[in-house]
């Protein structure tokens, strides 16, 4: 238990420390004249990248730990109850919507910023 809190809380710092450098890098780049398109360093860029995947993977992982923990319970209910088919299915399929939102984030990611 206490090595997954540690994990949590290196992720989390991690995950605002590349926040903090995306928005200074962002506070720096919004200082020039606007009406030129932001030449991108290539630090910006490769927080942008970072970002992105960290978007999809992080959903990605989530999903998986849910569908895991899901699809043990729904083949068991599918032991006892076949006819319950159609609703584990149909609840193994809902954490894969956040894929999809993930996967959506870093496509907005990628191409505004």
């Amino acid at each position: 238990m206490i090595r997954k809190t540690r994990i949590f809380a290196l992720v989390l710092v991690l995950f605002f420390l590349v926040g903090a450098f995306a928005f200074a890098a962002d506070q720096s780049s919004s200082n020039q004249a606007t009406q030129q398109p932001a030449k991108r360093t290539p630090l910006e860029i490769g927080f942008i990248a970072i970002s992105a995947a960290l978007a999809v993977g992080l959903t990605a992982l989530g999903t998986g730990i849910a569908q895991s923990r899901i699809g043990a319970a729904g083949a068991g209910t599918i032991a006892e109850r076949p006819e319950a088919m159609g609703t584990v299915i149909i609840l193994i399929a809902i954490p894969e919507t956040l894929v999809i939102l993930g996967f959506i984030v870093a496509v907005i990611i990628l191409f505004t910023l």
